[in-house]
């Protein structure tokens, strides 16, 4: 087996890593951002391992915490072929070497004997929803619950739902946005250079803004990250009085995006939903992860651990995915 450090340039090279769940977390742009939202630098300690086959794991190590994921996100391993019980026995000592806390992901396929077993490092169960956007709206559109498909029809007076992408961007537009964020939530949530960054997404043609008004005012902005491949809902602030006025205020703001989204990608990912979690999730939370439910299209399950299991939970729960 030879192991040897990669770039994440790299990585950008190779196909195996271009999926709908990981590709936009390649782009520098992405990983920028995510050291300012972190507020730390990353380093890279990703490494391809060649045994006949390629395994590529990006990684990178959270100068301040000493904590290993990929710019914050869980550690995945992709590779063309299944890993074998040698080379995972490899892997897996090399990361119980590690000094640090790390987090690891897996597609998964059954997640209840999964939660029923129990395991203590087991963190989370996700299922992550994407729209395959080479289908044509009105198929993607009937997958959505019967309540999502009511709200998008609606339309109230007063009301614009407006995209704001790089062609019609007005520098330091997404400071509005900060400070609406600001003014709900009621104190500053992320850095002023994160939020800098989202605009530098805007101007770079990677991301774009759905802003909402009603009687000329402000009550909604939600902002999108792209790449050629995957557009990533990524967050979204509303003011709550004018819901009662506007009922579909996030509804057909990301409707909107999801056909903006068509333009330039193959996958829109609307964001997750937890099937298990060690810790309680927030009334907010929930409330969220209920209305990102209505948007159904392709799901993808996930197990979150905090830390790397012996072979026999891999070729039980990861190698029979399929």
């Amino acid at each position: 087996m030879c192991f040897k450090k990669i770039t994440v340039e790299d990585l950008l090279q190779t196909q195996i890593v271009f999926r709908k769940q990981f590709s936009y977390k390649l782009e520098p742009l992405y990983m920028h951002f995510q050291e300012l939202y972190h507020k730390t630098k990353f380093s890279n300690e990703s490494i391809k391992i060649n045994n006949g086959t390629n395994i590529f794991i990006p990684l990178t190590k959270n100068i301040k915490t000493n904590l290993f994921s990929f710019y914050g996100d869980p550690i995945e391993f992709f590779s063309d072929t299944d890993i074998s019980v040698s080379d995972y026995e490899k892997i897996k000592k090399i990361f119980d070497n590690l000094n640090g806390e790390k987090f690891f992901k897996f597609e998964i396929n059954d997640e209840k004997k999964l939660i029923e077993h129990n395991f203590d490092y087991v963190e989370k169960v996700i299922k992550e929803i994407y729209i395959n956007l080479s289908q044509d709206l009105t198929t993607i559109k009937s997958k959505f619950s019967s309540n999502l498909r009511n709200e998008i029809k609606k339309t109230y007076e007063n009301v614009k739902f407006e995209i704001v992408d790089k062609n019609n961007y007005e520098k330091d537009l997404i400071f509005e946005m900060m400070e609406h964020h600001t003014k709900i939530a009621k104190h500053q949530t992320r850095s002023k250079e994160s939020w800098k960054k989202n605009e530098d997404m805007i101007l770079n043609d990677k991301g774009f803004l759905i802003k909402v008004t009603y009687k000329n005012k402000l009550i909604s902005y939600s902002f999108f990250f792209h790449n050629n491949y995957t557009c990533t809902y990524f967050s979204s602030v509303g003011d709550r009085d004018y819901y009662k006025i506007v009922r579909n205020t996030h509804h057909l703001s990301v409707w909107m995006a999801i056909k903006h989204a068509k333009k330039y990608c193959k996958f829109f990912k609307i964001g997750q939903n937890t099937l298990y979690d060690i810790k309680n999730l927030s009334e907010k939370e929930k409330n969220i992860e209920k209305f990102k439910s209505k948007f159904k299209g392709i799901d993808t399950k996930f197990v979150i651990l905090n830390s790397l299991p012996d072979y026999s939970f891999y070729e039980k729960f990861v190698l029979n995915k399929k």
